[in-house]
């Protein structure tokens, strides 16, 4: 399997594992995030066979921006979460966020091609902060019920990462 192919299976795995939570968790602050993340692994799979027919990258994804605002809201309805997700499936969700992250960073590194080195570095910059919201949503759920996100913890990732 060459490296395009394998990285989209990968893109339609995630974004099928994301939908499968969607589908899965009752709060409607939740399912957004599960179908924004779900999106933007549609979006990755789209870019990558793009780039073999040449098109245009996409703009940089606007999930984490919109997750934040989810989170506050949340945080403000102090709603309990009749969440079925468990913890098992999230740290799933961290594991595959991971492989792609350490998949892309292999590829860009191996890569002469500076237009497929921009690319790999894209999707790495957005697999982490779909990694960042997944950690953040485990860390959150606890006890049932999701605690606010500070605006500093968001901003302080956004500063490290971009």
């Amino acid at each position: 399997m060459d490296v395009y192919k394998f990285a989209m299976k990968m893109e339609e795995d995630g974004k099928n594992y994301y939908n499968s939570l969607e589908e899965k968790s009752e709060n409607k602050g939740i399912k957004k995030i599960f179908s924004m993340l779900a999106q933007d692994e549609q979006t990755h799979y789209d870019v990558i066979m793009n780039y073999q027919k040449k098109v245009e990258m996409p703009q940089d994804s606007k999930t984490l921006e919109d997750a934040k605002n989810i989170f506050e809201l949340l945080h403000q309805s102090q709603d309990k979460l009749q969440i079925v997700l468990d913890e098992d499936a999230l740290r799933h969700a961290m594991d595959m966020e991971k492989k792609s992250i350490e998949f892309y960073e292999n590829q860009s590194k191996m890569s002469e091609n500076l237009k497929e080195k921009e690319i790999f570095n894209k999707l790495i910059k957005e697999e982490k902060e779909h990694l960042f919201l997944v950690e953040t949503l485990l860390n959150h759920i606890s006890g049932g019920i999701l605690q606010g996100i500070e605006s500093a913890e968001f901003q302080k990732w956004e500063i490290e990462h971009l």
